[in-house]
Formats: C-alpha cells, sequence, structure tokens
C-alpha cells in the first residue's frame, strides 16, 4: 500500500503514537500546541519510554518539523482527554 502525496490527518489521530529517534530512543505522543509568541511552530508533547518499555509521566516539547528522520508507529484508542 502507497500513501497518496496529498493525503492527510488531523494531529489528534497521532495522540499516542509510538515514535522512535535516530539513536532508537522511543517516545509517545501525548498532545499538540503552538506557543502564542509564535503560532506558526506547532510543537508536540512527548513522553519518554524508560528502560523497561514504560512510559514517563512528565512530557517534553519539540517542534514537529524536528521531527523529519523519527519513524512513527500509529497506534489507536490512545487518549489523554
Amino acid at each position: 500500500m502507497q500513501i497518496g502525496k496529498d493525503s492527510s490527518l488531523s494531529l489528534n489521530e497521532l495522540k499516542g503514537a509510538i515514535l522512535m529517534n535516530e539513536n532508537n530512543d522511543t517516545f509517545r505522543i501525548y498532545d499538540f500546541y503552538v506557543n502564542l509568541d509564535d503560532a506558526t511552530k506547532v510543537m508536540v508533547s512527548l513522553e519518554k519510554s524508560d528502560v523497561y518499555g514504560d512510559f514517563e509521566m512528565h512530557s517534553c516539547g519539540v517542534e514537529l518539523a524536528s521531527l523529519k528522520n523519527w519513524t512513527i508507529q500509529l497506534q489507536r484508542g490512545f487518549s489523554n482527554d
């Protein structure tokens, strides 16, 4: 299956997705936000996985554009509401 170049989905659909960076560190997307001083940059709130595979309760924020080389695994059913 190939994903069409004009495909899109809501950022809410990405909440709960598992991300892996270039160093094989694992994170989960918790939420998205923008800082009001520069609302053009979408930020991602991430929870880092510990050595046991559990996700830490606190999160860190990174710019969505900085995740370009990361891999993603979509997960259904995660909700932080």
